[in-house]
Formats: structure tokens, sequence, C-alpha cells
């Protein structure tokens, strides 16, 4: 077995470089030259339990230290390291062998030896950002090389690693920073020096003139800003010529070449050819040349946008500064410009991440009362993260660019970002500093920087100052809407809310309530928009300030009353709650967490936020059985969590390994960490993710360790094959493992379980340590004995480890050698997959039908029990699956288990919450208590049930692949799933196979189901109706249909429903009518509201016909069945788009929902919005609707059917081009385009004539959201403006998407 490799930290890579060198970090800014890549190696049969590759650290710069009389070695590398010379070294080595010799005769010749080459040697390879090297063939740089070390044991945990890495990066953008910092200093002694050697001049020449005090007192105020530590500096570094104001042309060579070469550089700036930049700028240097401001803007950009890491790119740009000074190159406002801000973001940014990880800290950092980080990854990072120097570094580059004489002109944006940077970091002087320059230079001011500004001066307790900045802001407003162009993008509600949350913060709350008031108060007079601006602006700030300060403050109760104020709508409330439930499970009050958590809706992010809070508080109380409960609800929605779930997943095994569940702990951190790599976020960084779930196994198996708790051999499987799923095994985790299976264990191995065994026990065996356990020996003695005694076959790598570990033994055991090569000279089948369950039985003959060799063992009464509860009437299905579930796990505990029949319905249960984790546990527990017996009908019987509902449950969760393997271990007993579950197969075809002729698919998959013998049953008959019905194949629906009642299978209300509507798609009036007729007179008819919402929306839609729509409507409600939303939607489209219009009765629909205890959904004021808009010609009444909805005061959240009907009001009324504004707004609400809604901006700027805006809807759509209806959308459109071309291309790729014939003919007849 090949472990990890420990991944070799060269700490003496992290030597700085000349102090202004141009290193060669810089110009090989992408090239990865501290990593040695194994990726060749990474498809090698010996790494299948390992990673792809391993990265080993060379030491970029190293020099010798060797004894007084070595000598120095040939090609050993010469480095500038913290100014040590390499050159020195030979003349010292030549003196040294001078003396050596013992002879007063002196030589020769003299010798010159080279010294260190710094930025500029002609020599010098050309190193892109790509990583190539232009000149390969240079001898001249040698680089040290280290064997690589695969196959080491790995001994150190992926915490040190993550720590070495922010280590590197860290300590090398600190280095940069030191270096920019002196050059800084520098600068301003060179200005100062300036000044004093004008003033001297002046004096001596006794001539008047003009002073330089400006430049003086610029250099003096500079001077005094920086820190006391770079000081010596400046004193020690004065250079004998000063840096000129402006980098003048005469400063370069006057010829063709050196103009060439600048302005070969500027077009490969503005040619977006980044990665050829540094190429070309060493090439620059190399011809003696020196470079302009122009040419370092360029190379700036370029270490901006070569991808790198965030770290690297900050270093980066520093190192590119820093040359800049040092060749005496005046910085531009650009530079200024590039570098304040890169610094004020990475800043914002490592204010940012360290508030996650205070957050983190407190929820899962608590173990058994101390205090600290969960991983020491996290330690480390948060310790590089509180020494960051970003921000100070940025104020000394602005004092230091105002300072100078000729000052840069920086943008709004600039300003902006480094004021929220102070403001955030709570440098209130530093903020000032910036925000005078601003006005100073009268620069119009970003409205986003004075809410951050608010806040800061209200923490600092100087609320007098928060307040005259809101004036500030209110003045630049008042002139914005005089006309004025004072202030860019108003932000009034973010500003308001500031200064009520300051009010707050500083215990001022009915001076904030004034506040307030004076808002409400100045929108006494405004009418339509300004009402709905005025409820956005009331929700924002008592959201965000009133709230947020109460929050900040501690006063949870005193939040949870703001509440209950009836200004705050629903969606606003919600939000609310979360943050107060959130708070409240941060500060251990669980009462009013937990009472807060059941008013959330269950289905939204917010709740799964607050569950995450109160989940993390439970952990902390270690209050076990919560926090299960609370995981399982968790469990459900990992959709929605992700990568985050990897922290919580393990604190919670970690609890329950404290608390003695072992198996229970590793299952879920199993299952947690494969969801994560699953998911889309992590797969741009795979790498870090694997080293974060490793560091996490290692938490869990110390925590193990600790205490006293190791896991049965079950669990040791479940955990090894973590490892394995996440890159490769962990040593000291895996001798954890390995100790607790024994020989009984070792025994019931087989399949892929013994092959990672045997793997994982013959690398310990083979790695010839001197302090190897005997135990280990006969531990590998044993696997091997049972791997030969089965005759199974093994995998190349299991044997070869085996091999090279028989090899370390062979003294010790020499008849378990001879039996090893025996077995493997002996004809052996080719390696297989083995499966872990294999239940081929299907020709077993059984001896008694009526024995049940686990009636003893099963708890009927508690079996009836599980079932009474899963069969409970009411909405709460979830509640009754968790109180089943814990009746199942006290029957458990007690050492019964329930029939199979109820696992099947627990399976089902759990299939209908999407709880597809606990599907899967409920299945490992049923063979777990109950395996197959081949030779019993009734266990027989009772695993059909079992899988047939694990094969229902799958096609449920949409995995077809998985649902394939159960069915086929049914096929292999002798039985085959039920008529119910292949009508599950039929009814989830949606888009689950290459082609999208359903109807045909489901003709085969009925025809499976009479091949393996299934008795077709009414609900696989409406499934296949139904796909049939939408494909428009009416005759194989009414043969089918015949076929239902001839093989005496009574049709149901669903199945005339079913067969009503697809009459109905096929305008078939009569024929619909007359079996609808049939339906209502059907003895075992049970009324269902579908069949009516077929037939009036068949004529709504296709006959027009309002009275047969109020007519079916009427039937509907003397029947006694409840209309659904759905149909009160149709009544809406039938008062206000048929004639004779009826808007009044269209907006009283509203009322009799609002009157039946429900309420309005977007698709009803969908209906209303369209019919202002397109039928009564009311587009202002249309807007009004739309944007009353969209504000939230309704209670619903922007959906797509509520743009869609806009849009169509505003085709209608031609006005497309208004749209794009809509379209922003729908992407800043998450609101995703449909087929409908390009349909419609298809059809609108076709009509506009405009077929670039229309392609540009038809591909921004995407493959996966096409539909008949988009493809005819488009293909109209291009019909419309002659393109006959064009059109044909849209035809033919819709026929390649295979639609159904009745579908897809009725798009190419439109090409004639």
């Amino acid at each position: 077995m090949v472990f990890k490799p420990f991944t070799h930290i060269a700490r003496h890579s992290f030597a700085k470089v000349a102090p202004h060198g141009y290193a060669q970090s810089l110009v090989a800014g992408a090239q990865q030259s501290y990593a040695t890549s194994l990726a060749p190696f990474s498809n090698h049969p010996s790494t299948r339990f390992t990673k792809p590759g391993s990265a080993q650290f060379q030491g970029a710069f190293q020099f010798s230290t060797a004894a007084p009389n070595s000598s120095v070695k040939t090609g050993t590398s010469a480095a500038v390291v913290a100014g040590h010379d390499a050159g020195l070294d030979a003349y010292y080595a030549a003196w040294q062998k001078h003396q050596n010799q013992h002879t007063e005769t002196p030589e020769k010749e003299w010798k010159q030896f080279q010294f260190a080459k710094r930025i500029g040697w002609v020599a010098s390879p050309a190193v892109s950002f790509d990583g190539k090297s232009k000149d390969t063939d240079n001898d001249d740089i040698v680089t040290s090389k280290q064997p690589s070390r695969a196959g080491t044991v790995r001994t150190a945990s992926a915490a040190v690693l993550d720590g070495a890495r922010w280590a590197k990066e860290e300590a090398a953008e600190a280095e940069a920073m030191v270096k920019v910092n002196n050059a800084i200093a520098k600068e301003i002694a060179d200005i100062q020096q300036k000044a004093l050697d004008a003033t001297a001049e002046v004096q001596s020449a006794k001539v008047d003139g003009p002073s330089n005090a400006e430049e003086m007192q610029a250099a003096a105020v500079t001077q005094s800003s920086v820190s006391p530590r770079s000081s010596p500096a400046v004193s020690r570094s004065t250079p004998t010529s000063p840096i000129s104001d402006v980098t003048k042309a005469t400063s370069l060579p006057e010829d063709d070449f050196a103009r060439t070469q600048l302005e070969h550089i500027v077009s490969l700036r503005a040619a977006g050819r980044y990665a050829e930049i540094p190429r070309a700028f060493e090439s620059l240097i190399r011809s003696n040349l020196r470079p302009d401001t122009q040419a370092y803007n360029a190379l700036l950009q370029a270490a901006l946008r070569v991808p790198g890491s965030r770290y690297q790119v900050t270093q980066k740009a520093l190192d590119v500064y820093s040359d800049l000074l040092h060749r005496q190159v005046r910085p531009d406002s650009e530079t200024y410009t590039v570098l304040l801000e890169l610094l004020a973001q990475r800043s914002l940014e490592n204010h940012a991440a360290r508030t996650f990880l205070e957050k983190s800290k407190s929820r899962y950092g608590t173990i058994n009362g101390k205090d600290g980080f969960l991983l020491q990854s996290q330690a480390n990072e948060f310790k590089m993260l509180l020494d960051d120097n970003s921000l100070n570094t940025a104020m000394k580059l602005f004092e230091l660019s105002t300072a100078s004489s000729v000052q840069p002109i920086f943008s709004a944006n600039t300003y902006d970002m480094l004021i929220t940077a102070c403001a955030t970091s709570g440098q209130v002087d530093s903020m000032i500093q910036v925000y005078s320059h601003m006005e100073a230079q009268q620069v119009k001011p970003h409205a986003t920087l004075f809410a951050p500004m608010i806040e800061a001066f209200a923490k600092s307790g100087d609320l007098k100052s928060s307040v005259e900045c809101y004036n500030g802001y209110r003045s630049l407003a008042i002139a914005d809407d005089n006309g004025t162009f004072a202030i860019i993008q108003r932000k009034d509600k973010e500003v308001y809310a500031a200064v009520i949350k300051g009010y707050t913060v500083c215990g001022r709350i009915e001076d904030a309530q004034n506040f307030l008031k004076k808002i409400t108060n100045s929108f006494t007079n405004v009418q339509g928009e300004g009402k709905l601006r005025l409820q956005e602006i009331r929700q924002h700030v008592l959201l965000n300030g009133l709230l947020q300060g109460t929050l900040e403050t501690g006063r949870l109760q005193e939040a949870y009353t703001l509440t209950e104020v009836p200004e705050l709508n629903a969606v606003t409330r919600t939000q609310a709650l979360q943050r107060i439930c959130v708070e409240a499970a941060d500060g251990e009050n669980a009462q009013l967490a937990t009472s807060i958590l059941a008013q959330l809706p269950q289905s939204d992010e917010a709740s799964s936020n607050s569950m995450m809070a109160i989940f993390a508080l439970t952990v902390r109380q270690q209050n076990i059985e919560q926090a299960r409960d609370m995981w399982s609800s968790i469990s459900a929605g990992l959709i929605t969590h992700g990568k985050s779930l990897i922290e919580p997943a393990t604190r919670y095994a970690m609890l329950l390994v404290q608390k003695g569940h072992i198996d229970e702990a590793l299952l879920e951190a199993r299952r947690s960490f494969t969801h994560a790599r699953n998911t889309v976020e992590v797969q741009a960084n795979p790498a870090e993710l694997t080293e974060l779930i490793d560091e996490c196994i290692e938490v869990i198996s110390k925590t193990m360790v600790n205490n006293g708790h190791f896991p049965s051999p079950p669990a040791s499987l479940n955990l090894m094959w973590a490892m394995i799923e996440n890159g490769g095994l962990l040593a000291p985790v895996t001798e954890l493992v390995l100790a607790s299976i024994g020989p009984e264990h070792i025994s019931m191995l087989q399949g892929e379980d013994l092959n990672l065994i045997l793997n994982a026990e013959a690398g310990i065996v083979g790695s010839n340590s001197l302090q190897l356990d005997p135990v280990h020996v006969a531990r590998f003695s044993d696997l091997v004995d049972h791997a030969t005694a089965l005759r199974m076959p093994l995998e190349p790598t299991t044997v070869r480890s085996i091999d090279l570990a028989l090899k370390s033994i062979s003294y010790q055991r020499p008849d378990l050698m001879s039996r090893w090569q025996s077995f493997i000279a002996a004809p052996i089948p080719a390696a297989t997959p083995v499966p872990r369950a294999p239940m081929k039985h299907a020709n077993v003959a059984f001896e008694d039908d009526t024995y049940d060799p686990y009636a003893a063992s099963t708890d009927f009464r508690g079996s009836a029990i599980i079932a009474e509860e899963l069969e409970k009437p009411g909405s709460n299905t979830s509640a009754h699956l968790n109180e089943a579930l814990q009746t199942l796990r006290n029957i458990r505990r007690a050492g019964r288990h329930p029939r199979a029949v109820v696992y099947a319905k627990l399976i089902n249960a759990a299939a209908k919450e999407s709880r597809t984790n606990l599907v899967h546990d409920i299945l490992g527990m049923a063979r777990n208590d109950m395996p197959f017996v081949p030779g019993s009908r009734i266990v027989r019987h009772g695993w059909t049930s079992i899988l047939d509902a694990m094969t229902g449950a799958c096609l449920t969760s949409g995995n077809r692949k998985e649902a394939a393997e159960y069915h086929q271990e049914l096929l292999d007993m002798g039985s085959a799933p039920s008529a119910n579950t292949f009508g599950l197969y039929i009814t989830t075809l949606k888009e689950s196979t290459k082609t999208f002729d359903e109807a045909t698919e489901a003709v085969k998959i009925f025809h499976r189901a009479q091949t393996e013998g299934v008795e077709a049953t009414s609900f696989l008959y409406n499934a296949l109706i139904g796909k049939l019905g939408k494909a428009r194949r009416i005759d194989d629906c009414l043969y089918y249909f015949g076929e239902m009642r001839t093989r005496g299978i009574r049709p149901t209300s669903v199945t005339y429903g079913t067969i009503v509507n697809a009459l109905c798609r096929v305008s078939d009036e009569r024929f619909a009518m007359e079996l609808f007729d049939e339906m209502e007179s059907m003895p075992n008819y049970k009324p269902r509201p579908a069949p009516y919402n077929s037939i009036m929306q068949f004529f709504l839609v296709t006959k027009r016909d309002s009275k047969k729509v109020l007519e079916y409507y009427n039937r509907m409600v003397a029947n006694n069945i409840q209309p659904t939303m759905h149909t009160y939607k149709l009544l809406i489209d039938t008062h206000a788009t048929l004639s004779p219009v009826d808007m009044p009765a269209a907006e009283a629909v509203f009322k009799t929902i609002r009157s039946k205890g429900m309420r309005p959904e977007a698709v009803h004021y969908a209906s209303l919005i369209h019919a202002k808009g397109c039928v009564a010609h009311d587009m202002p009444g249309a807007r009004a609707t739309f944007d009353s909805v969209i504000s939230g005061s309704e209670g619903i959240r922007p959906q797509a059917c509520l743009y869609q009907a806009l849009f169509e009001s505003m085709v209608a009324k031609h006005q497309v081009r208004d749209t794009d504004s809509l379209l922003a707004q729908m992407a800043a609400q998450g609101v995703q385009t449909t087929a409908y809604i390009a349909n419609t901006l298809i059809h609108g700027w076709a009509m506009e004539k405009d077929m670039s805006r229309a392609k540009q809807v038809w591909e921004g759509l995407g493959m996966e959201k096409k539909e008949p209806s988009t493809y005819e959308a488009m293909t109209r459109a291009y019909l419309a403006v002659e393109d006959r071309e064009g059109a044909k291309a849209v035809v033919g790729e819709m026929l390649g998407r295979g639609y159904p014939s009745a579908v897809a003919g009725k798009i190419v007849e439109l090409l004639g």
C-alpha cells in the first residue's frame, strides 16, 4: 500500500531576494518553481489508493555553509540571499586554496570571478508568466533538485501543510511589503534631499527666487507618517541622484529600437496579451534600455491579470513597484491607483476572512469547555490574517503620492475603496485623511462610502461626526435632486440605515426612532413610485439599521420585539427572525432560538442557516439527542450546504465519538465529505478541499484515541473508504483502523473490502520499519491466508504490495511465502469488481414456505406502531417519519428489528421527504438486521418489497443508475419491481435519457414490465397515457385506455383526467366532453380538480369560450371539489382575457382566494399583469401591479412568471427596448430566465428587426433550457426578417434534439 507522501517544506525556500532587485518570482510569476509535479505518474497502478501527485518544495536559493577547509563545489547554485554575494565565495575559495598550498610564490595571473547577476544582466533567460523559458540552453542558472519521495509514509497532518502553505505565501508578501516600505522611505529621503540641495544652492548664490517650501512641507508630512522601524532605512539608503518628477523621453536611448520595444509593451497591454508582457519587459532590460512609467504600468497590469492566488498577486504587484523605484522612474496616477485599490481590496477581504474565522471559532471551536479553533489550519490562517499589513502599506503609498509636487489624480472608485477599507478596519483618522484629500481635489464621491464612514464613527463613540457625515451626504443628495451632479449612485436607504444603526449602537434608541419618523414624514405627499420607494426604505432601515444595531449590542429580546411592528412585511420579518435566531443560538440562548426557528418556513434558506446555528449550539452543549434531530433536518437539505457542511459534520462526528456512537459518527462524516466533493463550488480548487477533509479525518481519529473509543470493523472499513475517496490513506489513522480488525473479522471480508485491507496492511509490513509491531505481521498473515483460501481475484496493485511485504518478512514466515507463490502460480480468473452484497439466488429450492428465520428477533408490535405512525393522515409527514424513526431506534437498541415490509415503508416515507441519506441508512439497517437467506420464501418476499422500495426511492431522487442496480438485484433474486415502480420509471423520464421522445421511452418501459411478468395497475397505465398525451399521440392513448378496460382494470379519476387532457391537446372537443361526463357518472368516481382544470383550460385557450369555462367551474363547485390555485388562475384569465372582459370580476377572484384562507400566488398576479397590459392596453396599470408585487408588499418573492407577464405587455406595446433594466433587476434578484421569457423577447426584437439582440437572447438561454416553443419562436423571428438560412439552422438544431414527430413537424412546416 502506498500512502500519501509527506510534503516536504524547505524552510530556506523563503530566503529573501535583493532589496531592490527585480525578483525572478515576478518575471516568472505564473511559474510554480517551488513545486515538482508528479503528474506523469498519476495513472500508474500503484497510485490507486494515493493522490494523483505530490508537491516537493525545493529551496529557491541555496549557498554553501561548508567548513573552512572544504572547497566550493562546482555547479552549486549561487544566489543572492539576504545580501550574500556568491561571487565573493569564489574569491574566498581561491584565497583558501592559496593558503592550503603553503607556498609564498604568488600566482602568476590574477583571475576575475563572476559576481551576482542582478536584473538587467544580459545572460539571464527570459521567462514568461506561463512558465516557459526562452533561453533554455543557458548554463549560468543552476537549480537545486532533490529526489522525489514517492511512497514515503505521511507523518505530518494536513494542518501542518496548510500552515506551511499560508506561511510561504504570507512570508513572501510580507517580504515584498518590507521592500516597498523601504523604497517609500528612500523616496521620502530623496524628496527631502532634493529640497535641501535646492535651498543650499540658493543660499550660496545669494539669488532671490521661489522657495521649495511646498515640496519640503509635503516631504515632512510624509516623513512623519512613516513607521519608526522604517526610519533607519531612510538614513542608510539615500541615493546619489533623486527621482525625477516625470520620466522624460530623453532618459531613454533615442533610437528606433528603444521606441519599438516600449511601444510593443504598450501594444501588448492594449491587446490584452498580458502573459507576453513579462518576456517583452525583460527583453527591454537585457538590451540595457530604461523602462518608462507606461512600461511599468503594463507590467503591473500583467502581474494582476495572470492567474494566481490572491497572495501572489499582491506580492508581484509590490515587486513591480519596488523595482520601479529602484530604477528611479516616477510613478504616475495609474501606478498609485492600481496599488491602492489592490491593497484596499486585500484589506477588505482579510477583514471578511477574519470575521468568518471568528464566527467559526465561536461556533465549533469550543471543545470540552476549551476555546480554540477546530482545525489547526484555521488557527494558522487566523494568525496570518492578524499580521496583515495591507492597509498600512496602502496609507503610506497614499501619503507619499499626495506629498509629491506633482500630485496624482485618483478616481472616485479609488477613494471609495480606500475609505471603505479604513472604515471597516476602524482606522478613523486615516479615513478622515483620505476623505479630506478627496474633497480638496473636488472629486465627486461615491455614495457607497458614506454608510461605512457613519458606522465607523459610531463604533468609535463619535456620534457627532456620524451626524456630520450624514449631513454632508444630505447636502450632496439635495444638490443632486436639484439637478447638480454632486454624488455618484445614490444610496439613500443604506445611509439612513447606517445613521439609525449608529444611534442604536450608541444607546440612543429614541433618537433613532425620531430619525425614522423624519424619514417617513419626508414622503408624506408622494404618490405612485414614491410610496413604493418609501416602503423599500422603511423595510431596509428597520432590518439593517434599527434591528441590526440592536443585535450588535446584544439586546436579543428587544430585537425580537421589533419584528412585531406592523410596518414589516413578510419577507423582511423572515429575514429579521433569521438574524435573531442565529445571534441567539451563537449567544447560547437556546430557548429564544428554537422558538424563532418554529416560525421560519422550513424550505427557506433562512431556516437552513438558523438550523445550522442551533445545531452548533446543541453540539456545544453536548445534547446528543437534539443534535441528532437537528442533523437529520440539515442532512435532508445537503444540496443547500455543500462545502460549508464539512466543519459542522466534523464537530458532530466528534460529539458522537465522545458519546460512544463511533459507527454513526464515521458514517455521517463520510457522507458529508462525499457530498462536499461533489458540489460545484469546490471543483475549481479540489486540492484545498482534499487537505481540509484530510485534516478533519485526523481530528476525528484523534478524538477517538483521546476518548479511548475504537471503531468496530464495519465502521473501520467506512473510515478507510472515506480516506480512499479523498485521495489516499493517512498513516496514523490507518494504523488505528487496522487495530480494530481481528481474525474473526478477517474471515468475513471479501471483494473490494479485502483488497483494501490487504493493500493497507501490506504497505505497513513492506515499509521495512525497525519498529514494526508484530501484530501487523500476524494480521497480514491472516489476510493473505484468507485471500488464498477464497481463491479471490486480486487487483495488480494488491499483488505487488503483497510481494513487497512478503519479501521483507520472508525470513520470519517462509511458509507464508510458499503458499503465496503457489497461489500466484495457479490460474486465477481476471480481477473484476466484486459486489458488496451479491444476491444471485434465482434458482434456489425453498425447503419450507412457512419458515421465517428472523421470526424470533422480529418485533411485530413495534412494526405495527411504525406502520401506524407512517400512515397517519395530515400534512406533517416529516414529523410522522421522525416519530417512526425514533421507534425504530428503540427497537434496535433492544436487539430486535421490525418486519421487512416496515423497512420498505420507511424507505418510501424517507424518499417522499427527499432524505436520500436516510434511505440508504434504512437499507443498511435492513441488511445488518436481516440478511438475505436464499432458502426462505418469506425472507425473499420481504427483500423483494425492500429492494422495490429502494428502486422507487432512487427514481424519485433522480438517480436512475442506482435504481437500475437495485432492479438488477431483484431480477437476480427471481423477482421484479412492482407495477407502481415501473410507473415511476415513466413519470421520472424528464430529461433522464439522451432522447427527448419520452412517449417512446414510456412504451418501452411498459413493454419491459410486461416481459418481466408484472401485473399492470391503473397507476402504470395512467403514467403511460400521460406521456402519450403530452406527445399528442392520441391514437395510442385511446388504444391503451381500451386495453386497460379489456383487462378489467377500472379507470380512475386520474385516468379520465389524463385522457381528457390528452384529447384537449388535440382539440377533440366532442370526445373529451363525452369522457368527462362518463367520468362523473362512474360509481368509483373520486372527485378531483385536475380533470376540471384540463377542460376549463381547453375552453379558455383553444375555444376561447368563457361560458363553457364558467360552466365547468360551477360543476366543479357543485360536486364539492375544492378549487386549486391553478383553478383560480384560469378564472382570472377567463374574466380578464375572454369577451366580455370583466376586470373587476378578475380582481374579485383575489378576494375569493383570501376568503378561503389562502394567499394569492405569483401566477395569479402574472395573469392580472398580462391582462392589463396585453388585453386592456393599460401599461401603467400593469407596471403598477408588477411593482407592487415585486416590492414584497404582497409577501411574494420575485418569480419568472411575473417578469414574463410584464415582458409580454411591453412587447405588445412595442417597448422591448425598455426591457434591459428589468433583465438586470432579474439577475440581481436571482430570477432565472425561462424559455417563455426568451420566446417573448425574441418575438419583440424580431418585430423591431433587431436580430442581433434576438440572437443574443437565444444564445444566452443555453441548450438545456431550450424547448420546442423556443425553436418555434426563433424560427418565426428569422422568417420575419426573411432569413431562411438562419431559420433552417434553428430547425436543424431542433431536429437533433429528438423531439416527438408531432411536436417537431409543427415547426418544420413553418419553412414551407
